[in-house]
């Protein structure tokens, strides 16, 4: 019989199917991600921090948490020989099997403490922990109490690093307690379950990608066949789902049971009918509201679960690059500026001052998507106050080149109704293409940085660089020609 761990019980109590496919099956699951893995990177490396909040400890995995065996004796050994401070505990009953980040033996008791790089409880967390308090207790430990340790999202790092101030503890003993019948019931409709020779005939659902994204998605979804609505944004789900099952393929189809909202009803005209919506008058308002010099400025950001720099806090957006087309009068030629920080320096100091010194104090400063660069520009006020009037005073010359087509002033049917600037480029705009780029969005952009603090290979470097450069280049570039296409 399989012996469950905890991230199986968890993948279990999300879809038994994948549980089956991963002990059966592993071969189809999905290839990891870069973005996964980077997941799981500041899961072992926030995990690693957290033992500091009780230093002395000894791992009992030694490093392998897959020899399980070994773990398992050296755990008892340590527990026995008065190791009062042990990371990653193995614990089993034969049929399940647990690593507890940090075990601690103080007032005559055993704590147990697991460590998320969150920054609040959510309700898998409690799943993690009843099923611990389970293994634990079930394999002899008398488990006093158990809790949840989470990143602090008020903690600012002013020095070194306070792990004490950096992580909050929840206590979960109570909680753990309340859903232990539960945890049986699932562990023994799993075991069950695995002792079957077919994959469970689950259908795909919400299932496939909550609490969670399953790394068997592909495998399920492998047979779907992608229908005219494959893709539509900024209409209901629920109204998609009711359209597929009436078999519209056209407007004239259309159940006059389903109600639409009158933006909804320019995507379907363009997704179904193939129409173009222009809305000459709105966009002519909105290019009178500009004014000279144009700035189209893009910015990139990063967010360190372990805060970097001094007036940062966990999961805290740092802006390190941005890049700057500048027109100053009509028909002149467009300048191009850009700024790109250096590892391990805090961006932000030289981010500031060269951006300043770059958008002057008059004319438009037109961005995609205006919460994103306006949040940004109040943090570093708030982070920089020497320099919080001169930014605050960008501000009001901000203008989001994003309205026009969120508003579907000018929709195209291959935008599918949506206004990412991903999908309004290719529609109206194809001789630029991210196609071609070393780095194609905004998540790899940030990765790519990151990755910069370990890279120490000077031809690596200088490539990760130069695609930065390029990636955002191209977004401002990208501001340039939508609004020529508007005007």
């Amino acid at each position: 019989m399989a012996r469950l761990s905890k991230s199986s019980f968890v993948r279990g109590t999300q879809c038994h199917k994948s549980l089956y496919l991963h002990f059966n099956k592993p071969e189809l699951k999905d290839v990891v991600s870069e973005n996964q893995q980077h997941i799981f990177n500041i899961g072992h490396g926030v995990g690693s921090l957290a033992q500091q909040v009780f230093p002395g400890g000894i791992d009992a995995s030694r490093g392998n948490p897959h020899e399980v065996s070994e773990a398992l004796d050296y755990t008892q050994q340590l527990i026995v020989s008065g190791q009062q401070v042990i990371y990653e505990a193995a614990f089993s009953d034969g049929k399940t099997l647990c690593y507890m980040d940090i075990l601690v033996f103080r007032d005559g008791g055993w704590e147990a403490f697991e460590v998320k790089a969150s920054t609040r409880l959510k309700e898998y967390h409690l799943t993690d922990t009843a099923f611990q308090y389970y293994v634990i207790r079930a394999s002899g430990l008398d488990l006093t109490e158990i809790s949840l340790m989470h990143l602090n999202n008020t903690y600012i790092r002013r020095g070194d690093i306070d792990v004490n101030q950096l992580f909050t503890t929840v206590k979960l003993t109570a909680k753990a307690k309340e859903m232990q019948a539960d945890v049986q019931n699932n562990l023994l409709a799993m075991q069950k379950m695995l002792l079957h020779n077919e994959v469970p005939d689950i259908e795909i659902g919400h299932q496939c990608t909550h609490p969670f994204p399953c790394d068997f998605y592909g495998y399920c979804h492998q047979d779907e066949k992608p229908d005219i609505f494959t893709g539509v944004k900024s209409v209901s789900k629920a109204k998609i789902e009711k359209l597929r099952q009436a078999g519209v393929n056209s407007l004239e189809t259309i159940p006059d049971s389903i109600r639409f909202t009158a933006k909804e009803w320019i995507i379907l005209k363009a997704v179904l009918n193939n129409e173009i919506n222009y809305n000459k008058p709105a966009l002519e308002a909105f290019v009178s509201q500009l004014n000279y010099p144009y700035y189209f400025i893009d910015f990139e950001s990063i967010q360190p679960p372990i805060p970097l720099y001094d007036a940062s806090k966990p999961y805290q957006q740092i802006p390190f690059q941005y890049s700057l087309h500048i027109v100053n009068n009509p028909g002149e030629a467009l300048i191009h500026k850009a700024f790109l920080g250096t590892p391990p320096i805090d961006p932000r100091p030289e981010f500031i001052n060269t951006m300043l010194e770059q958008l002057g104090t008059i004319g438009s400063i037109i961005v995609y998507n205006k919460a994103f660069e306006s949040s940004r520009i109040r943090e570093l006020a708030r982070d920089f106050p020497a320099f919080e009037k001169a930014l605050l005073g960008l501000l009001t010359r901000i203008v989001d080149l994003m309205v026009p087509f969120k508003q579907l002033h000018l929709n195209m049917p291959a935008m599918k109704g949506s206004y990412s600037i991903k999908a309004v480029l290719p529609a109206l705009v194809s001789e630029l293409s991210y196609a071609q780029l070393g780095i194609q969005d905004g998540g790899t952009a940030s990765l790519t940085y990151m990755s910069l603090y370990e890279d120490t290979d000077c031809a690596s470097i200088e490539a990760k660089r130069s695609n930065l450069l390029d990636y955002c280049k191209l977004d401002s570039l990208a501001m340039v020609a939508l609004l020529k296409e508007i005007s």
